[in-house]
């Protein structure tokens, strides 16, 4: 008889637990609603609310990557001036079409070109700067016969790439860093 009542320690712990427990929380039921028509007040406020301010979707999470790109002619004498810089922003614009990315900003310096482009997340730097620097180059060389001349390569830009991520446009002291970085390792400067 005694083997079938429960022992002082075990009805402390069966009290404990049954005060720990706590009952489960109340089914939410919604109150009923009066008889209005709910889809037509929410289309009369998003009619209003469109009225007020368009509403955007934007998206929470980014597909694309924006990165600040800059290439300097191979050599230094050769400068991007008069006809050569419409004719970049148009090739620039072509080669982000063809490619479907995004041409977010452009200049085109004596010195320099430098761009900011949004692409897809999975692009590589090294190979849209490398598709870059060919279409370019073949477009300034049937173009602008004046820089093949002294530019045997067949590539009209300077060894190298400056290319981070960003959605601006480097300040000149970052580019000229650049430039000067280029030189030495060419030996010009």
């Amino acid at each position: 008889m005694n083997a079938e009542k429960p022992t002082s320690v075990e009805t402390e712990e069966t009290q404990r637990d049954q005060k720990e427990t706590r009952p489960a929380p109340p089914v939410w039921v919604p109150a009923p609603a009066p008889d209005v028509n709910r889809e037509e007040e929410q289309v009369q406020s998003v009619r209003e609310m469109d009225e007020v301010a368009p509403q955007e979707s934007v998206s929470q999470f980014s597909s694309n990557l924006s990165f600040a790109c800059v290439l300097i002619p191979r050599f230094s004498d050769h400068f991007l001036v008069g006809d050569i810089v419409d004719s970049l922003r148009d090739w620039m614009k072509q080669a982000c079409i063809s490619y479907s990315w995004r041409l977010d900003a452009i200049a085109v310096r004596p010195g320099y070109i430098q761009w900011v482009m949004t692409v897809p997340l999975n692009a590589n730097p090294a190979h849209f700067m490398r598709l870059i620097r060919r279409y370019t180059s073949e477009k300034i060389f049937e173009d602008f016969p004046r820089f093949k001349h002294k530019n045997i390569s067949g590539e009209f830009w300077a060894p190298g790439n400056f290319v981070v991520p960003g959605n601006r446009l480097q300040t000149p002291e970052q580019v000229n860093e650049f430039i000067l970085q280029t030189r030495r390792q060419q030996g010009i400067v």
